[in-house]
């Protein structure tokens, strides 16, 4: 059966449909989506949270379809940002990346309509076992913690993940893992008791957590997912599709998701906090909001909630919000008031606003002068309350404030056409939290929130009504400087760095950027003025080794009177051939053309017309970027081309390429691409042939050349592999078969073909010594190979 607002839902559904074919008369001007929605939204209190590992693993068929068909209320928690992938749009990798899919995240949950929170896990790349993923954030406590913290905050009924504690993705087994343990944990007040001292954190016990399935037999959950949103004229996978095109990084906008297109998304019961009968059709089936006593006056307001339709004429609609508010409120007063009870108060008084601002057509605009803030600032600001139906009046606000920050109302608000404005001065306390950079920022606790809570109330028509909105403001440090690039390699020449300064003191500033180095090296300053706040100043600095520099790493701190950072420079012998000129088939990265700069190497980027022309024997190698298959047409349709410039003595080196993207024609000889990889940074590597020229000219490659490498060894693992290639090494995570195809080397006429799974573009980005080495061995092999 269903809960008390299911049971009601279909015969509020057809009404507010129905009424909504005369919506234009009644509430002219609004969206009839987004007044359907909030109508909807108001016929049922439940409250669903997906859980993911990393952006595009939300479930955002099944989000929308109790979203949009129910008006449910959802959120989509995700343990990291999804920071350890691939970059399919640019060079951003790590902290970088995370910014960007961030954003991607967001602008997707704006579609699915769901809110996001993150729990600010460190994506560190492919995982195996959830005991990596543990063991990499801090212990299976830390997760639990940061979990239960939300579900004790946002306090879902129903719980459901894609994930399951048994395979797949490490990342996602220790999210399944720790939903389980999570159900409970919240509830108890053994686990993490300080959390309780926040505002609104209480003790909570969800409903029901589901797995994702597959077997449709076994499911005790069936979400049509295919079918269609009348309102939207979409079904719920489209909207889903849409979402997911937002994640640009992961080439999410490139692929065809009617391939992959589901009826149902299919779901197994398992945990409950008590039983319930089975019932397919919803999450919801058998939960009842109001069966304890105490819960007898908020099941009659909820009766009352549910009279609400777009059918009523606009003033009484509107009064009766008003007289439904103050319920509300009178109800929040009571001092013994249960978690669920005051959850389903803050839900109706921000439905019932919410759909007052939307017959009354009201939008809040707040803008302070200064789009960044720092400490101690003072800063005037405007607000606009708006309406395009052109009737309110009396308009109010309260604000509430993040702990140490004040503000000053300059006036009551003055009239302006179908808008009233009012001013006021803002102070940021002395210790705020910094919100940028946001490489940095969204690491903070997750517990942090700074927003500036708006309370905005108005008259019309003789009701008063009101609408609560949350602003951000960014702050930041006074001054940023990032200094490029973070790592790099140094000789006795020296080595220039290049500096930009951000400036968000509210005034112009100078200085100069000094460095603080190891004894016995020489360093430049450099000075810098900045003419106005939330400008940047550009510059270099100049460090130089002393003679006969050991090799290592070494610790530079440039610094100004406000900004410190730290880099790393570098210092490693490497070799390279004499006269080598090299051409790059570049993809979305930029490290190999950096890699082949550093080395002094003269190279060019090839573009459709040079890979159209038969001669190409100016190169003494060309590079294949990774996955340049995928993203570049003329390279599949000129790659025989690249096979001919091999046969006449050409040396043709192709980074990973994964299997969708691959073609057997690409290759001499027949090769394979599939999933296997070695995510292991750590894992052993075995030289196959320590004689051959790759691991021997011009540099000698040493077991120590295998160290410091970041996230994974190698990804893509080709399989049936022809005999005329020669399998150069062997690697594999703990407990597996060695994989022996990751580094593959043929001769093919008069020329060579080098295959290679090995994750190179990684660790000459990080200047590792080892893979530069590898790199200007594999460059310079036409000099040496026999």
């Amino acid at each position: 059966m269903f809960d008390h607002n299911t049971m009601m839902f279909p015969r509020i559904l057809l009404f507010t449909l129905a009424a909504l074919l005369v919506l234009p008369c009644m509430l002219s001007g609004q969206s009839s989506v987004d007044l359907q929605q909030a109508f909807l939204d108001l016929s049922h209190d439940g409250v669903i949270m997906n859980i993911s590992a990393h952006p595009d693993d939300e479930d955002g068929a099944t989000l929308a379809y109790y979203r949009m068909k129910y008006g449910v209320k959802t959120y989509s928690v995700f343990f990291t940002r999804g920071e350890g992938g691939q970059n399919e749009t640019g060079p951003e990798l790590y902290e970088d990346l995370g910014v960007l899919r961030t954003a991607e995240t967001l602008n997707a949950a704006k579609i699915l309509g769901s809110e996001v929170r993150f729990l600010n896990f460190l994506d560190f790349g492919f995982s195996k076992t959830a005991t990596e993923a543990f063991r990499k954030w801090g212990g299976r406590t830390e997760p639990l913690r940061r979990l239960v913290y939300f579900i004790r905050k946002l306090k879902p009924d129903v719980i459901f993940t894609y994930h399951n504690s048994i395979d797949g993705h490490g990342h996602h087994q220790a999210v399944a893992i720790t939903a389980i343990d999570a159900f409970d944990a919240a509830a108890d007040p053994a686990f993490f008791p300080e959390q309780l001292k926040e505002p609104g954190v209480t003790l909570w016990q969800p409903r029901k957590l589901f797995f994702r399935i597959l077997d449709r037999t076994t499911a005790d959950v069936v979400n049509d997912i295919k079918s269609v949103n009348v309102a939207r004229n979409m079904s719920y996978f489209s909207i889903a599709t849409e979402a997911l095109k937002m994640h640009k990084t992961q080439g999410m906008d490139k692929v065809d998701w009617r391939q992959f297109t589901r009826e149902q998304s299919l779901y197994k019961l398992m945990r409950s906090n008590s039983l319930y009968d089975r019932d397919t059709s919803t999450f919801f089936g058998g939960i009842n909001f109001f069966t304890d006593e105490a819960m007898v006056e908020f099941a009659s307001l909820r009766s009352e909630l549910s009279k609400l339709n777009p059918g009523t004429p606009e003033d009484s609609l509107l009064h009766s919000i008003e007289l439904l508010l103050e319920h509300v409120k009178s109800l929040r007063a009571a001092p013994n008031n249960s978690a669920l009870a005051n959850r389903l108060l803050d839900q109706w008084q921000e439905k019932l606003e919410r759909l007052a601002g939307l017959i009354c057509g009201v939008s809040v605009q707040f803008k302070c002068d200064d789009d960044v803030l720092v400490s101690k600032q003072k800063v005037n600001g405007m607000m606009e309350i708006f309406s395009d139906r052109g009737k309110i009046s009396d308009v109010g606000s309260e604000f509430t404030l993040p702990e140490g920050w004040t503000i000053e109302k300059n006036g009551p608000f003055r009239q302006k056409k179908n808008a009233f404005v009012g001013s006021f001065a803002l102070r940021v306390s002395d210790s705020p939290h910094l919100t940028l950079p946001k490489a940095v920022a969204q690491y903070n606790p997750i517990e942090w929130d700074q927003s500036i809570v708006v309370h905005v109330s108005w008259a019309i028509n003789g009701s008063r009504l009101s609408l609560t909105t949350k602003e951000h403001v960014d702050v930041a440090p006074e001054q940023v400087l990032t200094v490029l690039p973070r790592t790099a390699r140094v000789t006795e020449k020296g080595r220039t760095f290049e500096f930009i300064l951000k400036n968000y003191l509210p005034h112009k500033t100078a200085g100069k950027v000094s460095v603080v180095a190891p004894l016995g090296w020489m360093t430049e300053s450099s000075s810098f003025t900045v003419a106005a706040e939330d400008s940047e100043a550009r510059g270099t600095i100049f460090v130089r080794p002393p003679r006969s520099v050991k090799d290592g790493d070494y610790k530079l701190q440039c610094k100004t009177e406000y900004a410190l950072s730290e880099v790393t420079a570098r210092s490693f012998a490497v070799d390279v051939a004499k006269g080598l000129t090299v051409g790059i088939v570049k993809s979305y990265d930029t490290t190999l053309e950096a890699a082949v700069e550093e080395l002094g190497v003269s190279y060019k980027l090839l573009d459709a017309h040079d890979l159209e022309n038969d001669d190409l024997s100016e190169f003494q190698t060309i590079l294949v970027d990774i996955r340049a298959y995928l993203v570049r047409e003329d390279l599949r349709k000129n790659n025989a081309h690249l096979l001919e410039y091999v046969k006449k003595g050409g040396n043709l080196v192709v980074m990973y390429q994964r299997d969708q993207e691959w073609k057997k024609e690409y290759a001499p000889y027949p090769l394979e691409m599939t999933r296997q990889r070695v995510t292991d940074e750590e894992a052993p590597v075995n030289v196959l042939h320590p004689e051959h020229p790759l691991f021997n000219t011009p540099n000698k490659i040493v077991n120590a050349d295998w160290l410091g490498w970041k996230q994974e060894r190698a990804v893509y693992f080709p399989t049936n592999v022809s005999p005329e290639y020669v399998q150069l090494l062997s690697s594999h995570d703990p407990d597996e078969p060695a994989l022996s195809t990751g580094y593959l080397v043929a001769n093919v006429g008069k020329g060579s073909y080098i295959y290679t799974s090995y994750v190179w573009y990684r660790q000459l980005k990080e200047m590792n010594p080892g893979a530069f080495r590898c790199f200007a061995n594999m460059i310079s092999y036409p000099q040496f190979r026999r």
